[in-house]
């Protein structure tokens, strides 16, 4: 059975970022309202939170797809946590189970079995995401995750609240955004906030912050290619 190319999913998240980026070029120059041009960049920050989710999903598979081994050790050690704490399944299973894996994990199992729901592989954070990288995947694959950089990381979780508040328009997601933004590690990023807090998104990443020769978007959307790249 033919396995998923990590290398096709890399591809592919890469010329999503290209199309993208070659829209909201286009958007703003077509919009010659400010009002207009700050809805397009919410809209594009969207649509790139959403491709970086699906990169991350289809790398998670790609990756399981090729070397199941780790993933197939986590779901036996979950499984066995569970006989260990429940005493009838426990006997029942001693006496008449066995719990044995296919050879091969198609991306319907690895689906399946990540999620109850059979969703998208998704974290809220990178923290998250990290920590099932090292639980889920073989060493190599999981280095592609841990070994990004510290301001590669703080970009993802900026993107990742940007989304939230952008999708959501809640105090909650309002204050996070902002909470996040103002982590020091953002600083070499340009994406690092300043003292005040802000709300208009769209205003925000449109404009290009001091020292640098770019908008905050743009930023964003090159170090997630970056981020590609290393895969």
């Amino acid at each position: 059975m033919r396995k998923i190319s990590p290398d096709d999913v890399r591809d592919d998240f890469r010329q999503q970022l290209a199309d993208l980026n070659r829209f909201h070029t286009a958007g703003c120059i077509a919009f010659a309202s400010e009002t207009d041009q700050s809805t397009l960049t919410e809209h594009s920050l969207l649509a790139a939170a959403v491709t970086w989710e699906g990169f991350v999903s289809d790398m998670f598979i790609a990756y399981i797809n090729r070397d199941a081994s780790r993933f197939k050790q986590h779901l036996a050690n979950s499984f066995n946590v569970y006989i260990d704490a429940s005493s009838t399944p426990k006997r029942v299973f001693e006496a008449f189970g066995s719990l044995r894996f296919p050879t091969h994990l198609n991306k319907a199992d690895v689906l399946a079995l990540a999620n109850s729901m059979g969703n998208n592989i998704t974290f809220p954070n990178f923290g998250q995401l990290e920590e099932k990288a090292c639980s889920w995947l073989v060493a190599a694959h999981a280095a592609k995750f841990t070994a990004l950089t510290v301001q590669q990381k703080a970009i993802i979780n900026s993107l990742i609240a940007l989304r939230n508040h952008i999708a959501h328009r809640s105090q909650r997601s309002l204050d996070a955004m902002n909470d996040t933004l103002a982590q020091g590690s953002l600083f070499p990023t340009g994406i690092k906030r300043l003292e005040n807090r802000f709300h208009n998104v769209g205003a925000w990443l449109k404009s290009i912050p001091v020292g640098h020769n770019r908008t905050r978007f743009a930023i964003i959307m090159n170090i997630l290619d970056d981020v590609g790249a290393t895969f």
